[in-house]
């Protein structure tokens, strides 16, 4: 039997990553596995050319607990990651071996089931955020060996109430709401502060337990002119005539009132709204032309910088200058606290575990029903832990709901 076993990491760097590296290092060898290191996720795999043995030694690393010893004191990812998607992969981002005549977007799944196959590897121990999963799934799917172990600090992942990472990222986004507060009271103003991207479940959870005033989730797009009525509000009830709004990354403008607001926007902040339309609208847009609602694509779902665009149009609503904190970045670093401690190793024992019995296709979790277990790793596929808007929050008052006290739904 094989007992090479690759080791990869996927996604945004979060705390505990490297403990949980470090933990299956030393359990793997333990069951008597030989543990390589894969560095940037699936771009080490995608960019090692058998025919070329020079490339191994840019791509593999193998491992032994003297090297990973103290690697847990650390924060990012002891193998570095990336967020390459395997599936649809440019011609940019592929080694020169790979490209073809005329072929711009690449699925590489053959090429890694042959290098899988040819460095004679028994599994792959995939440690990724909701992407990295998916396509674990996808490659498992296709005959890979692989167990996964969930890493994100936004804890979506379908079919786990709990990931590693978010813990310390829910404890610090806390932290940081804190003193942000005494900061705006001293000040006396309003503060936006951005947090995590793409899902509102995190952002809700630290606007809860912190006491912000009113937070933005990408669930649900708000109305600039009735956000900044409340923060007003918000700010003359205060004592210290202060107000705290969280904003979840990729939040939107109310699809009605984008145009009325984008000329109200720095360059940076409109051209991140503009790029989400077609060409044609945006430049019309930017002319100050009025287009129907229909003919604007998809405007803010995907929006980069949506924490700064909320504290521009509060500015420009409200009169008052706005202080403006991103956090995002902050939170996935720094030491891991005893959950993300806990749960990184005991995924690493369960992982290993799951590699000795042979039991692949598989993703450690916890379920607030069984503890500690393992799920098909086609889960993953069938959704994210996201927001119940209904139960979690209140849409008109842009406020988390007070029964909410749990970090996931049930998978």
């Amino acid at each position: 039997m094989n007992k090479r076993v690759g080791i990869l990491v996927g996604g945004g760097d979060v705390p505990g990553l490297n403990m949980c590296l470090k933990s299956l290092v030393y359990r793997v060898l333990d069951e008597g596995f030989e543990p390589i290191g894969i560095r940037k996720g699936w771009e080490g795999l995608i960019k090692y050319n058998y025919q070329d043995p020079t490339t191994y030694g840019d791509n593999f690393i193998e491992l032994n607990k003297h090297m990973v010893r103290a690697i847990d004191r650390t924060s990012g990812s002891f193998l570095h990651s990336s967020r390459l998607n395997p599936l649809q992969a440019s011609r940019q981002s592929l080694p020169a071996f790979l490209r073809k005549p005329g072929v711009e977007t690449y699925d590489l799944t053959d090429h890694i089931k042959d290098v899988v196959e040819r460095l004679g590897y028994r599994a792959l121990l995939v440690v990724g955020d909701d992407d990295m999963l998916r396509y674990a799934a996808h490659l498992s799917q296709a005959g890979v060996p692989i167990v996964a172990i969930p890493k994100t600090i936004h804890n979506n992942i379908y079919g786990t109430d709990y990931t590693i990472g978010f813990s310390t990222g829910l404890a610090k986004g806390v932290a940081f709401v804190h003193e942000l507060q005494s900061l705006a009271g001293s000040r006396e103003q309003i503060v936006t502060i951005e947090t995590f991207r793409n899902t509102g479940l995190s952002t809700l959870m630290v606007a809860f337990l912190a006491g912000a005033d009113r937070v933005i989730i990408p669930e649900v797009p708000y109305d600039p002119e009735r956000l900044a009525s409340l923060v007003q509000r918000d700010k003359a009830l205060h004592p210290n005539n202060y107000a705290v709004v969280l904003v979840s990354d990729g939040s939107s403008i109310v699809p009605d009132k984008v145009l009325k607001y984008t000329p109200h926007l720095s360059p940076r902040s409109k051209s991140e709204v503009l790029q989400l339309m077609t060409e044609e609208k945006a430049t019309e847009a930017e002319a100050g032309e009025d287009f129907t609602l229909d003919e604007v694509v998809e405007t803010g779902s995907s929006l980069m910088g949506s924490g700064m665009v909320v504290a521009e149009l509060l500015s420009h609503l409200t009169g008052e200058e706005v202080f403006h904190q991103p956090l995002t970045y902050l939170l996935r670093t720094g030491p891991p606290d005893g959950q993300d401690l806990l749960g990184a190793t005991n995924f690493a024992i369960l992982a290993a575990r799951l590699l000795k019995e042979g039991k692949f296709g598989r993703m450690t979790a916890y379920q607030q029903r069984y503890n500690l277990t393992d799920v098909d790793l086609n889960l993953v596929t069938q959704g994210v832990n996201g927001v119940d808007v209904d139960e979690m929050y209140d849409v008109d008052r842009y406020k988390p709901k007070v029964n909410l006290i749990w970090a996931a739904l049930e998978a």
